[in-house]
């Protein structure tokens, strides 16, 4: 926002407010500042955004979030909605079947595909969107998947349990929806990983992709992303609508290869992959 004139203190004024993936918090959160009547609400994720779109029909949304469309935040890409614009991150890409693509080029073998999922509701309204996604490219490549919906922990211990025993032969792993984030779930993940020596792919080059012994990370460009956001928000706090803004997609996505992670689960990665990485992990 600096380099766009915008300086906080000064003529810029940001209140940075957390719901935890709790809706009930979202909307409560939002209503309030409705009622303090901020000029914008820039939201991150699909549930704090429907929470604002919620909370009010006029104050201009910018939204970070998957499938805006397809989760009821607006009718078009094309003509948002009165009042919301944003970029979309995974509207139209088709992004999740390139997670099974990636992996099918890591391992051509690969017939037995897991997804360990806590893009979950209400938390993540369109996460189930993305499941139907690796379903299409997993038959496409001619590959059995199996999704375990983790929502507690519980269900992750089950769900670890049953890639232990089964023939599970590469997994995706979701990055940043909440139990998976948490440091000692994390370790469980790597564990499995490292005894039964599986490619994981995940979608944030972050903590898990770190730590859990992931081989390989695919996720929109945050820096871009973040600019795009600054962008929408310039445009409309200088009197531009967020209906005369289309949604946008990611300009590009990053694909990161942890060499460390996959010399340890003797893993070979193909050139052709390696050449195309934007990030290296040695």
């Amino acid at each position: 926002m600096r380099k766009r004139g915008w300086s906080e203190g000064q003529n810029l004024v940001i209140e940075t407010h957390a719901s935890a993936g709790d809706p009930a918090r979202a909307l409560e959160l939002a209503k309030e500042l409705v009622a303090r009547r901020v000029d914008l609400v820039l939201a991150h994720n699909t549930a704090n955004a429907l929470a604002a779109r919620q909370a009010t029909g006029s104050i201009p949304i910018v939204a970070w979030c998957g499938y805006p469309v397809e989760a009821g935040l607006t009718k078009s890409l094309a003509r948002p909605d009165a009042n919301i614009t944003g970029v979309a991150s995974y509207a139209s890409a088709e992004v999740w079947g390139k997670f099974v693509e990636l992996l099918y080029e890591m391992r051509p073998s690969l017939r037995e595909l897991g997804v360990l999922w806590d893009y979950v509701p209400p938390g993540f309204p369109d996460g189930p969107i993305a499941l139907k996604e690796f379903r299409e490219a997993a038959l496409r490549f001619g590959i059995n998947v199996k999704i375990w919906t983790v929502h507690s922990e519980r269900e992750l211990i089950d769900a670890l349990s049953a890639i232990e025993r089964g023939k599970i032969e590469a997994l995706v792993v979701s990055a940043s929806g909440g139990i998976h984030n948490q440091p000692e779930r994390r370790a469980r993940i790597a564990d499995l990983v490292a005894r039964r020596r599986l490619p994981v792919i995940t979608d944030l080059a972050g903590l898990i992709f770190l730590s859990a012994n992931c081989a390989l990370a695919y996720s929109p460009d945050l820096a871009n992303v973040v600019d795009r956001l600054a962008h929408f928000v310039d445009r409309i706090l200088r009197g531009a609508k967020p209906a005369d803004l289309p949604f946008e997609l990611p300009a590009r996505f990053n694909l990161a290869v942890n060499l460390k992670a996959t010399r340890a689960l003797g893993l070979e990665v193909p050139p052709t992959l390696l050449a195309r990485a934007d990030q290296v992990v040695q």
